[in-house]
């Protein structure tokens, strides 16, 4: 009966509070601007003439990017820690395209950059934070610390000196700046976790950046990719433990798309003004409902033996190799 009774007045708190917040959003709703004035949209970023400052643009997503936007009529500003490939893309480029070397875990070098970027082209109108790096897929338990840790310097650090660097520039213009985060940023890190840490912490450095950009009339975004056929992700799928983690999820999730698919993505986010990229599609669909996906993709992973097998494996090996 006691057990009844507790339930019943359970039940009775949970209908009560749920009255008191629906009449609290009732109240704030009608407080708010009509959905015309909340919801004013950008105006549209051309690229044609604008000048973009693009890192990790010596291969992968960040040299797609820059060759899309360049046929768009931009100029760029190739940005990356090995100035060869950034020298022989600005060639293949030709007329509109400059190379410079800095890397993304010194921001006096970005800042140098960034400088050197508006000395050649005159100011810039829009960044892409796409710099990043993957290490070896392994348990937090496991993972070598300066692995884990130069994951975050790099993907987020370097994210936000690359920002911090670029954004009175972009002020100037009332630019944009393109982030590029992950699916990571919001689906489970195992076996992956500084990656996807990172990641996350990238999606909320945009989110907040667009926030604070509103008043200056500038814009922001964030990426969220999926698996890209980029050399990161070959190295990644060659690993067995990642080929052990994709058996246990449809195909659909992990099958890589076309490099010139994702850097499509970001140069018409980058025009509309996206507040979000999604690349592929059925990412989409999963933003709204991040919270939810997250946790049932928890639940899946845990509830999944052969997961838990490979975990635990890597965790032998690793510590057979440490002894």
């Amino acid at each position: 009966m006691g057990t009844l009774h507790s339930a019943l007045r359970q039940a009775e708190l949970i209908q009560d509070t749920t009255r008191t917040f629906g009449a609290m959003g009732l109240s704030a709703a009608r407080s708010l601007p009509v959905a015309g004035q909340l919801f004013t949209p950008s105006p549209r970023l051309p690229l044609f003439g604008r000048v973009v400052f693009i890192t990790g643009a010596g291969r992968g997503i960040g040299a797609e990017a820059a060759r899309q936007a360049h046929a768009r009529g931009a100029r760029v500003a190739l940005v990356g820690r090995r100035l060869k490939p950034l020298q022989q893309l600005a060639e293949q480029l030709g007329e509109g395209a400059a190379a410079f070397e800095a890397d993304v875990r010194d921001l006096d070098a970005m800042q140098r950059a960034a400088d050197a970027a508006v000395a050649r082209f005159g100011g810039i109108d829009v960044v892409i934070a796409n710099a990043g790096i993957a290490p070896p897929s392994e348990p937090i338990l496991t993972i070598d610390p300066e692995d884990f840790e130069r994951t975050v310097d790099v993907n987020l650090l370097g994210q936000w000196r690359t920002i911090r660097a670029t954004l009175p520039a972009v002020i100037e213009r009332n630019g944009h700046i393109l982030v590029v985060a992950s699916i990571y940023a919001f689906v489970n890190g195992a076996l992956n976790a500084s990656y996807a840490a990172s990641k996350a912490g990238v999606d909320q450095l945009a989110r907040a950046l667009r926030v604070e950009l509103a008043h200056h009339e500038a814009t922001a975004g964030v990426a969220y990719l999926g698996f890209v056929n980029t050399d990161l992700v070959g190295d990644a799928f060659a690993q067995q433990q990642v080929s052990e983690a994709r058996s246990i999820v449809p195909e659909l999730f992990t099958k890589p798309i076309p490099v010139t698919q994702a850097g499509r993505a970001l140069v018409e986010g980058i025009e509309s003004r996206a507040a979000t990229v999604a690349a592929p599609g059925w990412i989409r669909p999963l933003l709204p409902l991040r919270g939810i996906a997250g946790t049932l993709m928890d639940e899946f992973m845990l509830a999944n033996p052969r997961l838990s097998r490979a975990i635990s494996t890597v965790e032998r090996q690793n510590h057979r190799q440490q002894a």
